[in-house]
Formats: C-alpha cells, structure tokens, sequence
C-alpha cells in the first residue's frame, strides 16, 4: 500500500501554503473540518461550502485502504445540526477493504463519511461529495438517515470535468426504506435504546466502558442486536464504533467495521497495531459475534477479544 502520509502532503501542495495548517488538522480531528475552519478556507480560497468539499476529495481519498481493488475512493459528508446549514462541518470519509474475508465487509466512502458525522454527534446530513458515483448499495444506506428524501449528492459527471447535484431521491426512486418497515427514526436521530441494556464489563476497565457507551447508541432498530465495539491500539488509543442496520438488511455494517472507520479517521499511518477489542451486544435472533471474530482472524493475530452479552 503506498504512504498514506507521502500522498496527503502531496496532495496539500495543491493549495495554498497559508491553509495547509487546517487542512493538516483534519487528521487530528478524525476525518473533520469544522465549520469555523471550513468559513476561514472558504474566504480563503474563495469557494462556496460545496465547491470546498469538491476541492478536498483528493486528500479524502489519501485515508482509503484498498488492497484488493487498488481503486481508492474520497467522500465528505456536509452535516451538522439541524436547521443549520449556515454552519456546516465537513467529515472524510474513504473506502476500506480487508483481505482475507469476503468482499462484503468492505464499507464504502458514502459510508465512512456518513457514519463519521454520526459518531462525531452530527444532527442532520444534508449531502455527500464523492470522487465516484455512488452504488446502489450506498444509495440505499444513505436513504436510512433521517429525511433522506431532502439530502444531495454531489457526484462526478459522466465524461465531463464537472460534478453534478442531485436529490438522494432522483438516483433511488421508489425507493424502500424504514417507513416500509413501519419505522419513524432514522440514523442522526438521538439513538434511544429501545430496551434497557444490562451488563457488567470490570469496573475501571477503559475500553470496555468505551464499548458499552457505543452499544447505548448503537442504530438496531430492526433486529434490537444493539452492539458496540472498542478497539485498542498498540499505543493506548481507544476508538469505539456502533451496530448499524438498514432496512434493506444487507447495507447494515458491524460495531467492528464501524470503529475500524474511526481508527482509520485519526491516522494515515499505513499499519496500526490493534491490541485489544471488546464487543458488547444484546443478543436477538442476530448476534454480531461470529462477522466480529472472523474479521479479527484475518487481520491480526494477537489480538485479545472478549466477548460480553447484554441482557
């Protein structure tokens, strides 16, 4: 895989050396420009909120991680709080790929910057930048977020050097999503556990109190399999990620895959060293642990997982 590192340097050469500073936080940040900083790029580099994001996808993609496509994709989410879009952040997103497992643990861009916007308590998703056109299968995972019907994708042109921006709605028409499954909520919405979660992880214990903070906001409407993950690195950091499902099913993504977006989020080092994972989940006729065990099998090694059922 190349230097992720080397590739974002690069590409911040392609703007001006008094914004390279902002640009560079987003990786501290994890993968987020806030709208403070997006105010002062845009004046800057004199582009509206959107032309900013279009701009950005390059050093998006320098987060993807493909191995076996070789085909790196950037994303960015524009989202913030509700009724807001005065002050909208911008949250990196990429694909990620894993080798050794089947091709449908994969998470696309769309994904990765959505859910990033989530995880970082965004409240309403207004559009998507990506380097590609979506799939079909993001177009779905999108339409799960809470008035989908409103959002934009802002998508490259068919052979033309220009982006396009479309409704959500024109690129999934007919579209099937939690109102077919008589669900009101949808993702961005505060996560309100629709049972109590009982469970007791050691007391003192970091990572695990990470996991169960991450299965309270977990997004399992359908199958109540509310799950949450914590990841530990090698240097002591601990990243968490939430279960989410979608009505279609098949989009859904692991609390594994989700926090594994998030390490991915705060570091373009090409190897970082996982540890430690600790999955909490409440089992149902869905359990996560089988997809979360198998995906640290073909990664690691040495990694320590345990394993806790709510009730």
């Amino acid at each position: 895989m190349a230097n992720r590192k080397k590739k974002f340097e690069s590409c911040l050469h392609d703007f001006p050396a008094d914004v390279r500073p902002h640009l560079r936080s987003a990786v501290s940040q994890m993968g987020r420009l806030t709208a403070a900083q997006c105010t002062q790029l845009k004046e800057k580099l004199s582009l509206n909120t959107e032309d900013l994001a279009i701009r950005l996808l390059p050093l998006a993609k320098c987060f993807a991680v493909a191995p076996v496509s070789g085909f790196e994709v950037g994303a960015i989410a524009l989202a913030g709080l509700k009724g807001k879009s005065d002050r909208i952040d911008l949250f990196f997103g990429s694909n990620l790929e894993f080798l050794q497992v089947p091709l449908n643990q994969s998470i696309h861009a769309e994904q990765s910057a959505a859910l990033n916007a989530w995880h970082q308590g965004a409240g309403h998703l207004y559009a998507i930048v990506a380097s590609e056109t979506p799939c079909g299968y993001c177009r779905q995972f999108l339409n799960e977020f809470e008035q989908a019907s409103g959002m934009h994708i802002i998508r490259p042109s068919k052979g033309a050097r220009a982006y396009k921006r479309v409704p959500l709605s024109a690129l999934l028409p007919d579209a099937f999503g939690p109102q077919d499954l008589r669900r009101q909520a949808g993702l961005l919405q505060s996560a309100v556990p629709e049972h109590e979660i009982t469970v007791k992880p050691p007391a003192g214990d970091r990572v695990a109190a990470a996991a169960l903070a991450a299965t309270l906001k977990s997004y399992a409407p359908y199958s109540n399999n509310s799950a949450g993950c914590a990841i530990q690195t090698a240097k002591g950091e601990i990243f968490s990620g939430r279960c989410v499902e979608t009505a279609a099913y098949n989009p859904s993504l692991t609390p594994l895959q989700t926090a594994i977006m998030q390490l991915n989020a705060a570091t373009l080092d090409d190897a970082t060293e996982i540890r430690r994972v600790v999955l909490i989940e409440k089992r149902t006729a869905v359990s996560q642990r089988r997809c979360v065990e198998m995906l640290i099998e073909a990664w690691e090694t040495d990694i320590e997982f345990e394993y806790y059922e709510a009730k």
